[in-house]
């Protein structure tokens, strides 16, 4: 009886050993297929809000259009003063209103025992002169999808310059205009951009600003609140 040759693998053998490499092909693709979806999902839509929103961004005080308010969004704040991230925010506010391109100044943050952004800019831009009928504050702001949609539904805010970071002006001019806000974006230098762990962070926040604008409503009123004066 003619036996098999030494060393050859069985027949079962090589059926198992052909399938298994079959199997962590066809894994293999889906993983791949998957990582470029996921990988389409992120890049997409940061790309479509940094192209959208580019001609609604200025770099300079002087460029940018005339509009009814500046909007500022909350940061972190310490001691009852603002950290350096809100302080350029106000800083630029300000400069608009002395300027005479915007009528008045909306600050939106969260409201805390820990952390009163809105407090905190309304004290900075009254000690600073700026009129107390003139300073608008958002106490509900606690993301700035948040301080765009309440903007627009509660304050009755049509149009504006938003004062933020250059890192953060395509995602807030994105969100403050899906919020029905004839928005611009006063674009502030910031060394925000060397840390790729903060660029990561507003990378993923964008994607969620896409999502959430399209997957869902913003808040409507008939009847806008008279913000804290």
């Amino acid at each position: 009886m003619q036996g098999l040759k030494a060393g050859a693998p069985s027949p079962d053998l090589s059926s198992r050993m052909a399938l298994s490499v079959g199997d962590r092909a066809r894994r293999l693709k889906i993983a791949t297929t998957l990582v470029l979806l996921a990988g389409a999902g992120w890049l997409g839509p940061n790309l479509w809000i940094a192209r959208s929103a580019r001609p609604y961004a200025y770099s300079s005080a002087t460029a940018v259009p005339a509009r009814t308010f500046a909007i500022v969004p909350g940061s972190r704040v310490a001691d009852d003063e603002p950290l350096w991230i809100l302080r350029a925010r106000l800083e630029a506010a300000l400069e608009l209103y002395r300027a005479g391109r915007v009528k008045a100044i909306l600050v939106s943050g969260q409201e805390t025992a820990e952390a009163p952004e809105a407090t905190v800019m309304r004290a900075w831009l009254r000690a600073r002169g700026v009129p107390a009928a003139d300073v608008w504050t958002d106490g509900g702001g606690t993301r700035t999808r948040e301080t765009m949609n309440r903007a627009a539904a509660f304050y009755g805010v049509t149009d504006a310059i938003v004062c933020t970071q250059a890192v953060n002006v395509a995602r807030s001019i994105y969100l403050a205009r899906r919020a029905g806000i004839d928005a611009v974006g006063l674009a502030l230098p910031t060394t925000l951009g060397r840390s790729a762990r903060y660029l990561a962070t507003e990378s993923l926040k964008t994607t969620l600003a896409f999502a959430e604008s399209n997957l869902l409503a913003r808040p409507t009123s008939t009847a806008p609140l008279l913000a804290a004066r």
